[in-house]
C-alpha cells in the first residue's frame, strides 16, 4: 500500500466518524461529509504547495535561502454551512472538527520525523492500524493510551514527499541559485579574473556543503522540538488523567450512594448528575489550589533563603532603572516619564518577583525546574504554552512574567509542532458565536462525541460572567440581594483598580519614609487609607499566580462551559476570569464571543492564535454587522479636548529633555487635536447638512470621506501613517495616562474619559488612546468607511437641563464618528492565518451575499459564490413537492465544492407533513394587510390585526409567537388595543407576554411565558420584535410556538445615510467587476435574512409540528419575497395567489392541521 493510500484510509470520513447515535439524520452525515471532504482537499492542496511540511523535509529545489518563511503563501479555506435550526448541526459540527483535530494532532508529530527513518519506509510497506488514530481519545498524547510515535510510519501523501527522500543526496543534485552565482567576494582589484573564477567556485563549494549541513541541523533541531513537545503534552496529560480518576471514583462513590438511599426518580438523578458531577469538581479543585498555594508558600520561603536581598532589589526596580538613566534622583513625575503604564494584559510587577533583566537567575531557574519537582509539575509550567508546541526548546518563548502575561510576536522561521505560533501550544479548533448560551450548547454537544470525556475546552467570558468578587459585581448588599448587578464597565473598572492598587501596595516600599501623610502610614509596605476597608482595594480572588493556574488547570478535566468555569473559581476562590486565559495555551477548544475572534487587538491582549486552527462561526450571517460594529468608533470634543489638555500638561514638563524628533511628533499631534476641537466647535452651515448627509432629530449630520475631512481640517500634509508609527512604538497613550494619574492635573479633571451616556470615567483608557484609533481609521480608504459629523442642537448640548442629558434621539456632544462601509479588509488576517473558516448557520444563503459581505475582494471565492448560487437556484430550490413527497426522505442537501470555496445547503429533518405554511393578505373583515411603513400604523390596519389574532387563538393549542416590525410599532399596538379593548378580549383566551426591553429581564420572561405556555389551557401569546432579543438565539421548542404569526417585511431604513452609501458601493463593484450583488438585492436580502431567524424559532426538532403565518399582502404579490423563503418551507411551490390567502381558507387549514396532530 502507497503513502496516499495509507492517508486515504487514516484520514476520517463521515462514515467512520463515531456519532453519538446509531442513525443519526442523513443531513447530519452529509454535513460532516462536507467538512471533511473539503478539509481532505484543503490538506492536499497544502501538501502540494508545501504549507505544514518542515524546512528539513523540502528538497533542495523548494528552500530559498535567505528567507525567514520557506513555506509559500496559503489562504485558508472557507466552508459554508447552511442547515436549518433543528437538524442537529451543532452536533454534526462538534463530530467531524473533532475527528479532524484527534487526526492532525497524530500526523503533526509524524511530520517532524526524521529524514533518515523517512528513508526505511518503502511503498511495500503496509500499515494496517487496529483502527484509525483519530479514533482515539488524545491521540498523539501518550498519556490518553494512544500509540506513541513510530519513526516508520507514512507521512501524509502529497507529490511533496517524493522528494522527501532526496535530502539525503542534496549535496550532489543541488541547485544553482542565482543569489550565489551573483555574489563576489571582497577582493583587491589586482585579482585577476582567473583568480577571482576559482575563488568563486571554491566559495560555491563551501556554502553547498554548509547549506547540507544547515539542513541536518533543521533535522535535529525538529527531532528534539517534538521530543520536548511529546514529553510536555504527556506530563500534562498524565495529571490531568490523575484528576479525572480521581473525578471517577467520586462519581461512582456518589452513584452507590445514590442507590443506597432507595430514590426511584431515575429521571431526577439523571437531571442531578451533572450538578453532583460540579459539586464534585468544586470539591477536587477547592483542595487543588489549596496545595498548590501551600507549595507556592514553601517555594518562596526557600526563595527567600537563597536570596535574602532579591525583595529588596525588585521592590524599587523601577526606581533603579531610572537612576541608571539619568544618574540622579528623580522626583515622582519622571519615574512616569520612563516607566510604562501597565494595562490589564500586561505584565503586573506586584505579581512577579522575578526581575526581568537579571540573567544568573534565569540560569539558577532553569536549573532548579530541571531538579525540583514542585517547578516542573507546577500547573503553570503544566499549561506553558511554549512547552507544548515545543517552541521552549528554542529558548524564544520562555519566561512568562507573571500569569497574565501572554507570548508575544516572533518570527515565522521558528519551528513548533503543527506550525503554530511560537508560545500558542496545541493547534486549536475556535467556536464563535454570538451569545454565551450558543457557546454552552456547542460545549455541551462536544460532551456528547466519543471525545466528549477528555476533550481540552476553555470558554472566554467577560468579566461580568466570570467574576466570583460580590465586592466587584455588587455596589452594595442591596444591590446583591436584588441581583442588580454594575455595568460591565464598571466591573472592568473595579478590576483593574484592585490590581493596581494592590501593585502599589506591594511595591511601595521603596519610597518608605516612616511618616504619615494624607492618612496613610507608611512602613515596610505602603498601606492604604484607613478610610478604605483592605478587601475593596486588593482582590482575594488574585492573591496568588499557581491558585490561578491550578484552576485553569482543573477547568480542562472535563468540558467546562462559562457557569461551570465560574462555579469553580468561586469554589476555589480563584480568579475563574484569569484562569480561563491561562487555560488557552493548553487547550484544544476555545469557545469564544465573535468580538474576541473579530478583533486583532482583542486576540492579541489574551494571547490567542489563529495560526492553523479550524475556525467555526456559528450563525454566521451576523459577522458582517459585528465587524461593522467593532472596527467603526468616534471622538467626541471632551475626549479630544482632554487628549489635548493632558498632552500639553506632558510636552510641557518634559520639552527641555525630550528629543527634538519627539518634539516634532509631539507637536503634530497636538495640531491634529486643535484642527478638530476647532472644527467640531464651529456652528454648521444652513444647507451643510442636506448636502452631504441627513439631519435627525436635534442634530445636524454630515458625511465625508476621510480625504475630505483632512481637508477640511487643514491637515492635508501631514503624514498620518508616520505619526502612527511613532504613536505605536512610543506608547505614548500608556505613558501619558500614567503621567496624568500621578500629577496634579488629576484634580482639574484631565483623566477624564466620559461615555455621553452614563457618564462613567474610566481611569485605565487613555484620551488620547481614542485619538490614536480614530486616526488610524483615518488612513482607510472611501470604499472601507465614512466620517460621520454630529453636531448636536443648542437644547440638546445645554448640559444644565437634566431632562436632555439622557435624550437618546441624538448625541449631547459633537462627535466625529468613523462608519465602516466595506468590512471585507478585516476578514484579510483571519483568512491569512486560518487554516479553514467554516461559516455555519440556517439563514446563510444566498451565499453570493456573504461572500460579498466578508471576501469581496477575494474574486476565486466571489466567482465561486455566485456559481454555487446559480446551480443552487436551479437544481435545488425548484425541486416540486411531489418529487419530495416520493423520496423516501423529507430533506434533501447539496454539496458544492471549489478549490477555495465549499458550500453545502439542506432542508429540514421534519416530515413534510409537521409544517403549513400559509400567507395572509387578507383579514377577518376582508380588508387587505398591507404592513407597509406608510399604512401599519393606521387604527383600522392595527385593529384588523387584532381581530386576526382572536380567531387564531380560537384554533391554534399552547404557545402563539407573535413577531412585529419595530419595537416603535409593537408600542402602538397595544396603545390601540388597550384603547379599543381587543387587548382584553385577547387576554380572556391567552395570557399575553411582551418581550422585555432589558436584556436582564429577558431569562425570566422566557421561563413565565414558558410555563404558561405548556401549563395554562388555553396556553400563552408572546409579542417579540423581529430582529430583537428573542428573534435569534431562542429556542421556542413543542408547545412554546405551535404557531408563529410574522407580521409585515423588517426592511431597513432607506433613508439611513450608512445604508445608501453601502447600497452604492456595491453597485459600484458590481458594474466595475461584475461580481457581487446589487444594491437593491442587498437590501432584498437583508430584510428576508431577519424573517427567516424569526420563523426558525419554531421546529426546533425531528418530531416538532408548527404553523407559520406570513401577515402581509407582500407575501403573495412580490415573488422575490417568497423565493427569499427557506426551500423547505416553501416545498417547490409557486408563489400563493390571492384566493389561498383568504383569511376564511387560512383559518380552516390551521384548523384542519392540528386537528390532524
Amino acid at each position: 500500500m502507497d503513502a496516499s493510500n495509507r492517508e486515504e484510509a487514516a484520514f476520517p470520513t463521515a462514515a467512520t466518524v463515531p456519532f453519538p447515535f446509531e442513525t443519526p439524520y442523513d443531513v447530519q452525515r452529509d454535513l460532516m461529509d462536507a467538512i471533511l471532504t473539503s478539509l481532505r482537499r484543503c490538506q492536499e492542496n497544502d501538501g502540494l504547495a508545501g504549507v505544514g511540511v518542515p524546512a528539513s523535509q523540502l528538497s533542495g529545489s523548494d528552500i530559498i535561502f535567505g528567507e525567514k518563511d520557506c513555506k509559500k503563501k496559503r489562504k485558508a479555506q472557507i466552508i459554508m454551512l447552511e442547515s436549518p435550526t433543528g437538524t442537529g448541526k451543532s452536533l454534526s459540527l462538534a463530530c467531524a472538527s473533532m475527528a479532524w483535530l484527534r487526526y492532525c494532532e497524530a500526523e503533526d508529530i509524524k511530520l517532524m520525523a526524521p529524514s533518515g527513518n523517512l528513508e526505511k519506509s518503502n511503498s511495500n510497506e503496509v500499515v494496517n492500524p487496529s483502527k484509525p488514530s483519530y479514533l482515539t481519545p488524545g491521540t498523539g498524547d501518550t498519556a490518553h493510551g494512544s500509540t506513541p510515535w513510530n519513526p516508520s510510519s507514512s507521512l501524509i501523501a502529497t507529490p511533496q514527499n517524493n522528494s522527501l527522500a532526496q535530502v539525503s543526496s542534496l549535496n550532489s543534485n543541488k541547485k544553482k541559485y542565482d543569489w550565489l552565482d551573483s555574489w563576489q567576494p571582497n577582493q583587491p582589484n589586482q585579482i585577476d579574473s582567473a583568480a577571482e573564477n576559482s575563488m568563486k567556485n571554491s566559495s560555491q563549494h563551501r556554502y553547498s556543503k554548509v547549506d547540507g549541513e544547515q539542513l541536518a541541523s533543521n533535522r535535529t533541531k525538529e527531532e528534539q522540538i517534538k521530543q520536548h513537545a511529546l514529553e510536555s503534552r504527556s506530563a500534562l496529560d498524565n495529571e490531568l488523567n490523575n484528576i479525572r480518576s480521581r473525578l471517577d471514583r467520586l462519581v461512582n462513590v456518589s452513584e452507590i450512594a445514590a442507590d443506597s438511599s432507595k430514590v426511584n426518580n431515575k429521571q431526577n438523578q439523571k437531571d442531578n448528575s451533572r450538578e453532583k458531577e460540579r459539586n464534585l469538581r468544586e470539591n477536587l479543585v477547592r483542595s487543588g489550589v489549596a496545595s498548590a498555594m501551600a507549595r507556592e508558600r514553601k517555594m518562596q520561603r526557600k526563595k527567600e533563603r537563597f536570596y535574602p536581598s532579591k525583595n529588596k532589589q525588585n521592590a524599587s526596580i523601577c526606581t533603579k532603572r531610572t537612576l541608571r538613566i539619568h544618574n540622579r534622583k528623580l522626583s515622582e513625575e519622571d519615574v512616569f516619564l520612563v516607566e510604562e503604564y501597565y494595562s490589564d494584559d500586561e505584565f503586573k510587577p506586584a505579581l512577579s518577583s522575578e526581575s526581568d533583566d537579571d540573567s544568573v537567575d534565569d540560569k539558577r531557574k532553569d536549573e532548579r525546574k530541571a531538579t525540583d519537582p514542585d517547578v516542573s509539575m507546577s500547573a503553570k509550567f503544566l499549561l506553558d504554552g511554549c512547552n507544548l508546541d515545543g517552541s521552549a526548546y528554542n529558548h524564544s518563548c520562555r519566561k512568562k512574567k507573571s500569569w497574565t502575561t501572554r507570548p508575544k510576536d516572533h518570527s515565522n522561521d521558528e519551528s513548533t509542532v503543527a506550525g503554530v505560533t511560537p508560545g500558542s501550544g496545541f493547534r486549536k479548533i475556535i467556536y464563535a458565536a454570538r451569545t454565551h448560551s450558543q457557546l454552552t450548547q456547542f460545549i455541551g454537544e462536544l460532551r456528547r462525541t466519543h471525545w466528549g470525556s477528555n476533550v481540552k475546552v476553555v470558554a472566554l467570558g467577560s468579566r461580568s460572567l466570570l467574576c466570583g468578587n460580590d465586592d466587584v459585581l455588587y455596589s452594595s448588599r442591596e444591590a446583591k440581594l436584588r441581583k442588580n448587578r454594575r455595568s460591565e464597565a464598571e466591573i472592568t473598572e473595579m478590576c483593574l483598580d484592585m490590581q493596581k492598587s494592590k501593585e502599589n501596595a506591594t511595591n511601595g516600599g521603596a519610597d518608605a519614609n516612616n511618616d504619615e501623610e494624607d492618612g496613610q502610614v507608611v512602613g515596610r509596605k505602603r498601606s492604604l487609607p484607613r478610610s478604605k476597608s483592605r478587601q475593596q482595594w486588593s482582590c482575594p480572588f488574585l492573591s496568588s499566580p499557581e491558585s490561578v493556574a491550578t484552576l485553569a488547570l482543573h477547568s480542562l478535566v472535563r468540558p467546562s462551559d462559562i457557569e461551570d468555569m465560574a462555579s469553580l473559581g468561586r469554589a476555589s476562590h480563584a480568579c475563574s476570569y484569569y484562569a480561563s486565559r491561562e487555560a488557552i495555551a493548553a487547550a484544544e477548544v476555545v469557545a469564544l464571543p465573535y468580538n474576541t475572534l473579530l478583533s486583532p487587538e482583542a486576540r492579541k491582549s489574551i494571547g490567542l492564535s489563529i495560526k492553523n486552527a479550524l475556525i467555526v462561526v456559528d450563525e454566521a450571517h451576523n459577522i458582517p454587522e459585528t465587524l461593522r460594529n467593532i472596527s467603526s468608533c468616534q471622538l467626541s470634543l471632551p475626549v479630544a479636548e482632554t487628549a489635548l489638555s493632558q498632552l500639553t500638561a506632558y510636552t510641557q514638563k518634559y520639552s527641555d529633555r525630550l528629543a527634538g524628533k519627539n518634539l516634532s511628533y509631539l507637536g503634530q499631534i497636538r495640531k491634529i487635536l486643535t484642527a478638530i476641537i476647532k472644527f467640531l466647535k464651529r456652528s454648521p452651515k444652513k444647507n451643510e447638512s442636506n448636502q452631504n448627509g441627513v439631519g435627525g432629530f436635534g442634530t445636524n449630520k454630515e458625511m465625508l470621506a476621510a480625504v475630505e475631512l483632512m481637508f477640511k481640517l487643514k491637515l492635508d500634509n501631514i503624514n498620518l501613517f508616520s505619526i502612527l508609527k511613532y504613536l505605536e512604538k512610543s506608547r505614548l497613550s500608556q505613558k501619558l495616562l500614567g503621567f496624568v494619574n500621578h500629577t496634579a492635573c488629576c484634580a482639574e479633571g484631565l483623566t477624564a474619559t466620559v461615555n455621553e451616556k452614563t457618564e462613567f470615567v474610566s481611569k485605565h483608557i487613555s484620551s488620547l488612546a481614542f485619538f490614536e484609533t480614530f486616526l488610524e481609521r483615518l488612513t482607510t480608504t472611501d470604499r472601507e468607511g465614512k466620517v460621520i459629523v454630529e453636531r448636536p442642537s443648542e437644547e440638546l448640548s445645554n448640559q444644565n437641563n437634566p431632562n436632555l442629558r439622557s435624550n437618546d434621539f441624538g448625541v449631547r456632544h459633537p462627535t466625529l464618528q468613523f462608519i465602516r462601509i466595506q468590512s471585507t479588509c478585516q476578514m484579510s488576517d483571519i483568512v491569512d492565518e486560518a487554516y479553514a473558516i467554516i461559516l455555519a448557520g440556517g439563514t446563510l444563503r444566498p451565499f453570493s451575499h456573504v461572500a460579498t459581505e466578508l471576501f469581496g475582494d477575494d474574486v476565486e471565492v466571489m466567482n465561486a459564490a455566485s456559481e454555487a448560487e446559480h446551480q443552487l437556484t436551479r437544481n435545488y430550490d425548484n425541486t416540486s413537492i411531489t418529487t419530495l413527497l416520493h423520496k423516501p426522505k423529507a430533506h434533501s442537501s447539496m454539496i458544492q465544492l471549489s478549490s477555495r470555496l465549499t458550500t453545502f445547503t439542506c432542508g429540514h429533518v421534519i416530515p413534510q407533513t409537521n409544517v403549513i405554511t400559509c400567507c395572509l393578505s387578507f383579514g377577518p373583515s376582508s380588508k387587505r394587510l398591507d404592513f407597509r411603513h406608510t399604512s401599519r400604523s393606521s387604527d383600522d390596519m392595527i385593529d384588523e390585526l387584532g381581530r386576526s389574532l382572536l380567531n387564531l387563538c380560537n384554533v391554534v393549542p399552547s404557545g402563539l409567537v407573535v413577531f412585529l416590525p419595530s419595537y416603535k410599532y409593537e408600542s402602538q399596538v397595544f396603545q390601540r388595543w388597550r384603547s379599543t379593548g381587543i387587548l382584553s378580549q385577547i387576554e380572556k383566551k391567552k395570557k399575553v407576554h411582551r418581550e422585555p426591553k432589558n436584556s436582564r429581564e429577558l431569562e425570566a420572561a422566557l421561563v413565565q411565558y414558558s410555563t404558561d405556555a405548556i401549563t395554562l389551557r388555553n396556553g400563552a401569546m408572546l409579542f417579540s420584535v423581529m430582529g430583537g432579543k428573542m428573534s435569534e438565539g431562542i429556542n421556542f421548542s413543542d408547545d412554546m410556538a405551535r404557531c408563529v404569526l410574522v407580521v409585515g417585511l423588517p426592511y431597513p431604513d432607506i433613508t439611513d445615510p450608512v445604508l445608501k452609501e453601502k447600497m452604492e458601493s456595491l453597485d459600484k463593484e458590481l458594474r466595475d467587476r461584475g461580481s457581487g450583488i446589487s444594491g437593491q438585492a442587498y437590501y432584498q436580502n437583508l430584510c428576508m435574512r431577519t424573517v427567516n431567524q424569526s420563523i426558525g424559532r419554531a421546529i426546533r426538532h425531528a418530531n416538532d409540528y408548527a404553523s407559520i403565518v406570513l401577515a402581509d399582502f407582500r407575501y403573495t404579490s412580490d415573488p422575490r419575497i417568497w423565493r427569499g423563503l427557506p426551500q423547505w418551507l416553501r416545498r417547490g411551490c409557486d408563489t400563493p395567489g390571492e384566493d389561498d390567502a383568504v383569511f376564511g381558507r387560512v383559518l380552516k387549514n390551521i384548523k384542519t392541521f392540528f386537528a390532524d396532530r
